[in-house]
């Protein structure tokens, strides 16, 4: 991988939009050198490049905006990273966290937006998750650190006698283990998810189905030999009872009867006496009551009409005797209160109108004069019409309907009485009856019998076949996760064994990266160190990562007992080693790295270690430690320079071409 631009807007001192251009590594010319005096913006160039990558917590960006754009209310900050990838892609990185337009706006109001360009193509993911694991996929963070390093790394390095196995995670991330150990663990995982409601299905299972199924098709094959005994039982006792129907009806001339019948017909009969007598009775007090009248009953009508025409002539006669009073009155009608006619009759008149009132009156309805039959008084007549009345309502009219059910009654009692007794003169005869009526009972129990047994064996039979069907169904479902359980248990044996061959390739790789990582380091610390060639090994534990060296005479020495310089120099020796180790074409970026160097180990590191750091290194230093001296030493391995300057006044910090005296 080869850095070809960085963009940095609105980020701590930088104001506007600063680009810094890397230039092409040529052969035997790897070093970009940026100088910048403290607080120019060198860390700042670290920070963004990791931010562009990895990105960081909105609240660490919200801190670092530019001042004096925060305070014009512009909260917005943006990187953009071009990188040459080793497969000659050219992969566009831009992320930026903007608050839009808002003023005094918050972390809360920051929002992060990620694109990624490959080779002026916009990559197609659905999410910034998926994005950013597309970055770390392609440019490991645990591996970075090892190239992208400061002074802060170097003390880390440098801290104590323990501080490499802190980084153990980190550093065989760095030399390729790391990779294989996530490998195995999601071999792993994805044996635990293949075993998740995984049921293994063997032989044996098979085999007890199979040996079910057999034992349920024994048992259906017994009840249907069960069900045609039964079957046959059944057809040999109709014969027999067909037989003896036919003796019976052969013998007495008629259909035989069960007892049952014999008994209702009995029950019928007692049923029949006991409504017979109830009728009888209901007879004889309806007779006694009601019949005297009920023989009138014709001559009803007739009374009450004559009833009817005597009190009319009795209210004619009443009128006709009182016809001069009911004339002076009905006169007097006319005029009173006031008269109804429009003219005045006179005394005469008024005369005449009563006498031909009187007139007619008197002479009444003269059609013809009753004769009176019975001459009743009003009491009398109402009596006896209410009397006719009862009469008619009452039960009398029931009896002819209970003369004929007697009559029907006593003809169903006579015929069972003759029934009971058709053509049996002996004993022999009753004898030979019974025989016979009990044989027709008992065949006619056992057809009975036989049939339930028949319909239960029947249901037996269908519960056994159902039963052979799941079975079957069962078996067939379970040789297909037979088969699947084969392919999965094979499946999770080669997770297993796949797993033990990585594991076991880890134990090799560790052990041959480890050996190269104490060659590389010991090399390295060899040319850079001032006592160098007092030293005679450097071991890394394969396990712990723990570092030890190792004097001429054997004697191990501590790395707390180095000096300051001595413990930076092992560490950048370290960072060496694991760079070639690793052997990723990654960048080298270096800052400040001379800082705390004594000018023996100063000397060492620039001869030795920059020209030699990988096929990309920027150097990041203030004038003090790439001084005209070491410029002068570091010219020959130089593709390009820039430095940073920072104007106090205006607090911004901008990138131009040249060195500090290369201008």
């Amino acid at each position: 991988m080869r850095l070809i631009k960085l963009t940095i807007e609105n980020f701590k001192s930088f104001q506007s939009a600063t680009e810094i251009i890397f230039p092409f590594p040529e052969k035997g010319r790897n070093i970009f050198l940026i100088g910048g005096m403290n607080g120019a913006g060198k860390t700042s160039i670290m920070e963004a490049i990791n931010y562009c990558l990895y990105g960081t917590r909105i609240d660490n960006i919200f801190r670092n905006i530019n001042r004096k754009e925060k305070a014009l209310g512009n909260s917005n900050v943006a990187f953009e990273l071009m990188l040459e990838m080793d497969d000659l892609s050219v992969l566009v990185v831009k992320r930026s966290w903007s608050a839009g337009i808002k003023p005094n706006a918050t972390p809360r109001d920051i929002s992060e937006r990620l694109v990624i360009i490959r080779d002026g193509k916009q990559v197609s993911v659905q999410s910034q998750e998926v994005w950013q694991e597309y970055i770390r996929s392609a440019i490991p963070p645990a591996v970075t650190q090892f190239f992208f390093f400061d002074g802060e790394k170097i003390q880390e390095l440098a801290s104590d006698d323990h501080s490499e196995v802190r980084l153990k995670s980190s550093l065989e991330a760095a030399l390729g283990i790391q990779f294989i150990n996530q490998l195995c663990n999601d071999i792993q995982s994805i044996k635990q998810e293949e075993r998740k409601n995984f049921i293994e299905i063997t032989d044996e299972d098979l085999d007890y189905k199979e040996s079910e199924l057999k034992r349920e098709k024994s048992k259906l094959s017994r009840k249907l030999l069960e069900r045609q005994e039964a079957q046959n039982d059944l057809d040999e006792f109709k014969d027999l009872l067909k037989e003896t129907r036919k003796r019976f009806e052969a013998t007495f001339h008629t259909t035989p009867e069960s007892k049952e019948v014999v008994r209702e017909q009995e029950k019928q009969k007692v049923l029949a006496s006991n409504r017979l007598t109830q009728i009888e009775s209901e007879i004889r007090t309806i007779s006694e009551k009601m019949l005297p009248f009920g023989i009138t009953s014709t001559l009803f009508e007739k009374i009450r009409e004559q009833i009817h025409l005597e009190h009319e002539s009795s209210g004619s006669e009443a009128i006709r005797e009182n016809a001069a009073e009911l004339a002076k009155r009905i006169v007097r009608v006319v005029e009173e209160p006031e008269p109804i006619y429009h003219e005045k009759l006179s005394a005469a008149k008024m005369l005449e109108l009563e006498h031909r009132i009187y007139t007619v009156l008197k002479e009444g309805n003269r059609s013809g004069d009753l004769v009176k039959i019975l001459n009743l008084s009003d009491r009398d007549s109402a009596r006896v019409l209410n009397k006719i009345e009862r009469v008619e309502n009452s039960d009398l009219y029931m009896l002819q309907p209970l003369v004929e059910e007697k009559r029907s009654l006593m003809e169903f009692i006579s015929n069972l009485d003759s029934f009971s007794r058709f053509g049996l003169s002996s004993d022999s005869e009753r004898e030979l009856f019974d025989q016979l009526q009990a044989d027709i009972e008992g065949y006619s129990n056992q057809i009975g019998r036989k049939t339930e047994q028949l319909r239960v064996l029947e249901e037996e039979i269908l519960t056994f076949q159902k039963s052979i069907n799941d079975i079957e169904l069962e078996i067939e479902k379970l040789y297909e996760k037979h088969s699947l359980s084969k392919e999965r248990a094979y499946f999770i044996q080669q997770c297993d064994d796949v797993a033990n061959v990585l594991n076991q390739f880890v134990v090799r790789l560790r052990k041959n990266k480890v050996l190269l990582l104490q060659e590389r380091t010991f090399e390295m610390f060899s040319r850079i160190s001032s006592r160098g060639d007092l030293i005679r090994d450097i071991t890394v534990d394969e396990d712990s990562y723990e570092i030890k060296i190792t004097d001429r005479n054997g004697h191990q020495i501590r790395k707390s007992a180095l000096s300051a310089g001595e413990k930076e120099v092992f560490a950048i020796s370290l960072l060496w080693g694991l760079a070639q180790t690793s052997q990723l074409k990654l960048p080298i970026i270096i800052d400040t790295p001379l800082s705390r160097l004594d000018s023996v180990h100063r000397e060492n590191i620039v001869s030795s270690y920059f020209p030699n750091a990988g096929e990309q290194v920027v150097i990041l230093s203030t004038d003090t430690e790439i001084d005209t001296e070491y410029y002068k030493k570091l010219k020959g391995y130089m593709c390009g320079s820039g430095r940073l300057e920072y104007d106090k006044r205006q607090e911004l910090s901008t990138f131009n071409q040249g060195y500090f005296w290369e201008y």
